[in-house]
């Protein structure tokens, strides 16, 4: 009985198929998986439609009003009434308001409270009001009460009274349009004009910036609340 071989690559068949195909069915489900995996994303949009607006446009009413006073014809300012002098109603009430207020009682300057005031801003506001009144007395009563002789100003030239013109503390500045309410506070002393501060020395003027005193003869200039101290 003579055999019957098969032939080899049947047999190499039979022998590696099998595993392969159980291989190829076992892997499948991972290249499926590997596959979803690689595919790239692909995002979704939807287009959607821009909505319509309705405008209305808005009354221009402040381009209207400019143009209107821009319309408005302008008023004259060399009218008939003012050439030739007549005052118009709105000068007319301007008018009569100025001379009320000039039919009005003057005011007393003399009788001004400035108590309330500190003794620099009194001084200011009394030599603002009468200042050329002041400079004229001044003039006139220096010259002739007092003779030609100069002032000697303490601040700057005390020096030559060094020891001999006593400490002088001026705490108080009264200065007013009448000479007779003037005075000043030195020492603890209040002291009027023609007064004697102490033995030898006399205050002579009370100007808005400072006073004069006599001293042995010698007319001596000082600022307003000035303290020497001898």
């Amino acid at each position: 009985m003579s055999s019957y071989r098969f032939p080899l690559w049947v047999l190499g068949s039979i022998v590696v198929l099998p595993p392969l195909v159980i291989s190829s069915y076992l892997s499948l489900p991972y290249y499926k998986a590997s596959q979803q995996e690689l595919e790239p994303y692909k995002p979704t949009y939807t287009v959607l439609s821009l909505p319509t607006l309705d405008t209305e446009k808005l009354p221009l009413r402040a381009t209207e009003l400019s143009l209107s006073r821009l319309k408005e014809p302008t008023k004259k300012k060399n009218s008939i009434e003012e050439f030739r002098g007549i005052p118009n109603s709105k000068d007319k009430d301007d008018i009569d308001n100025i001379t009320a207020e000039q039919n009005q009682e003057p005011l007393d300057i003399d009788n001004l409270d400035l108590s309330g005031l500190s003794p620099e801003l009194a001084a200011r506001f009394e030599s603002i009001l009468n200042e050329p009144s002041e400079v004229e007395e001044r003039y006139e009563n220096g010259s002739a009460k007092y003779g030609d002789s100069p002032y000697v100003e303490l601040d700057k030239k005390g020096a030559q009274f060094s020891g001999q013109l006593p400490p002088l503390n001026f705490q108080t500045h009264n200065y007013t349009s009448k000479p007779s309410r003037r005075w000043v506070k030195v020492n603890g002393k209040e002291v009027n004009l023609g007064g004697h501060i102490s033995n030898g020395i006399t205050l002579l003027e009370i100007n808005p910036r400072n006073v004069v005193i006599d001293f042995k003869g010698q007319k001596i200039e000082i600022p307003a609340l000035y303290e020497w101290k001898g």
